[in-house]
């Protein structure tokens, strides 16, 4: 974009105001848009700096700068001086030069790309901005961009280019080239974009303003010939922008949310309101080589959709095996509504190989079992041959048999429980409605029959609860462990189940010595080498309830030892 043309001077015209009062009325028109477009792109240049580290953000600002400065350029000539007009007449091609080296690193920048930093192009922008400025100021002495710059009475008394030469031509072919690739940048992006990309086409739009109205100015095809319309262009460039910056043009970057999903470990593919592939990524490709042969063609062509299930108002995950030229592959294809305006536009089908995971969870189950079918046996034949060894041992021996068998005891019900969490762990199934005041009553009447000594008070709500399987071995390792850490002759215990307006709380507290500060951190960072918890049980409850709650709590209890307590959420009973 550069200077307004119209080298013919026009007195009048049919579509001319004649009289001076229109004359006047016109002119004080067009300064005041030319001025509230200036002060409109001042106040955008202000708040797009505060985000001037988001991508982009630099550059823009200059954008803007530059084009509050032509359009308040174009207002001050109209009212000054003939001097002063004579000087931003001349300088109208500059501001277009600058316009478009700015639009161009905006450009850029925003679309991720690089070429405005490149030296190349600094060299190539400041040549052409300084022998620019060098030929305006010397024009008068060689004409070689215009002949002269004279007065016109075409709508109102103004300054305009006269004569325009060819090297002004050649400045303005160049700035629109820039201008182009500019705008071939933002476009590609939208097109590019598999997210909302309103602020790109809203930037795309503002920007093809200014130099479509400069093209109608340098054709004389307005009403007032020679006179620069490229404000009114600059001013409807300020107002998409305000409403791309309302858009999040500068805090969400698409290009940044494209390479996200390009270079994502997950497959993706973008699926229409009537199932048909629309997009995909490279992950996805990989799953599936036969994806760029489908485009456009229904999902099941790719996708086992007897498998796969499509719900129209939330997400479903569902497991398939795909084989591709290495193999067999295990993948979860997790597929969501795209919604918007209270309109279904299609789905999202996100896949996730998780063969390896698989593969693990097969070798652990595999080993778990091993290790507990072995170690039961083994531990079966150790104590069986200790009561044998007690015909043969004397009366001082017997504690070390004691010893032998108590601690065979201990490892199989380590291995019940380690099998407990496993399941807590790799239950894949949701969560679902739980009696929780059968479940409490169970395991209160458990526990008394085991250990007989121990005063076990209830207070439960009859109330259902939302969990995964492992309520009821939480609610017994927390009652076992308060009875058996306390060394009291009667041990004392209290199990709640109260329901509350953010859940239902389980608590259990017990008047023994508590439960040690080393084992809860235990619980929040892991086993180490040095480190290592007494039992597993505070485990289990740990797994259960990063599962199935939360707000997993040690506190001290009234009767003077400790109170664990988890909540966990409301559940609906079935229907009978």
């Amino acid at each position: 974009m550069v200077a307004r043309g119209g080298g013919r001077l026009l007195s009048h015209g049919s579509h001319v105001p004649q009289t001076m009062a229109e004359s006047s009325s016109l002119r004080w028109l067009v300064i005041g848009i030319f001025s509230l477009a200036a002060l409109l792109l001042a106040a955008l240049a202000v708040v797009v700096y505060r985000f001037r580290d988001a991508r982009g953000a630099q550059e823009f600002v200059a954008l803007l700068i530059v084009t509050a400065a032509w359009s308040g350029s174009a207002a001050v000539k109209l009212v000054a001086p003939t001097p002063i007009e004579y000087v931003l007449v001349a300088l109208e091609l500059l501001f277009g030069v600058l316009y478009v080296a700015a639009f161009f690193a905006f450009a850029s920048a925003y679309t991720g790309g690089r070429l405005h930093k490149s030296r190349r192009f600094l060299v190539l922008a400041a040549m052409f901005i300084a022998g620019t400025t060098v030929l305006i100021v010397t024009n008068p002495v060689h004409s070689l961009l215009w002949d002269a710059i004279v007065s016109s009475d075409a709508g109102f008394e103004h300054l305009v280019h006269q004569g325009k030469g060819g090297l002004y031509w050649l400045i303005l072919l160049v700035a629109y080239c820039f201008a182009m690739v500019g705008l071939y940048f933002l476009v590609k992006l939208h097109f590019r974009s598999r997210y909302d990309t309103t602020s790109t086409l809203l930037i795309i739009g503002g920007a093809v303003m200014p130099p479509a109205v400069n093209f109608v100015s340098i054709g004389d095809a307005a009403a007032i010939p020679g006179l620069d319309y490229t404000p009114f262009g600059l001013a409807i460039f300020g107002l998409a922008t305000t409403t791309a910056i309302r858009q999040d043009l500068l805090s969400i970057v698409p290009v940044a949310r494209d390479t996200a999903v390009e270079y994502s470990s997950e497959g993706m593919i973008i699926c229409d309101a009537k199932g048909r592939i629309r997009d995909f990524n490279p992950t996805a490709r990989a799953l599936f080589p036969e994806l760029p042969d489908n485009e456009k063609a229904p999902v099941e062509a790719v996708l086992p959709v007897e498998d796969v299930t499509f719900a129209p108002n939330e997400p479903r995950r569902t497991e398939i095996t795909v084989t591709t030229g290495d193999g067999d592959h295990d993948v979860a294809v997790t597929t969501a509504p795209i919604a918007e305006g209270g309109y279904h536009l299609g789905w999202t089908v996100v896949l996730t190989d998780i063969t390896e995971q698989k593969r693990r969870q097969r070798h652990l189950e595999l080993v778990a079992r091993v290790l507990r079918h072995n170690m039961s046996n083994e531990i079966t034949v150790i104590q069986g041959q200790t009561e044998i060894l007690r015909v043969h041992t004397a009366e001082a021996g017997e504690k070390h048999l004691d010893t032998i068998v108590e601690s065979g005891r201990r490892i199989i019900e380590t291995s019940a429980k380690l099998r407990t969490i496993q399941d807590i762990v790799t239950d894949e199934r949701d969560r679902a409605p739980t009696n929780a005041k059968n479940c409490t009553e169970m395991v209160v009447e458990r526990v008394r029959s085991k250990y007989p000594d121990a005063v076990i008070d209830c207070d439960v709500d009859d109330v259902w609860v939302e969990c995964t399987v492992g309520l009821v071995p939480a609610l017994e390792n927390l009652v076992e462990n308060a009875i058996k850490h306390n060394d009291a002759p009667a041990p004392s215990v209290r199990v709640t189940v109260v329901e509350r307006d953010d859940g239902v709380r389980f608590t259990v507290a017990d008047d023994g010595p508590g439960i040690p500060t080393s084992e809860q951190r235990i619980l929040e960072a892991g086993e180490t080498p040095l480190q290592h918890s007494s039992g597993v049980g505070l485990w289990l409850v740990y797994r259960f309830v990063e599962r199935s709650g939360r707000d997993l709590t040690f506190q001290r209890s009234d009767l003077g030892g400790s109170a664990v307590g988890f909540t966990l959420d409301v559940g609906t009973p079935p229907p009978e």
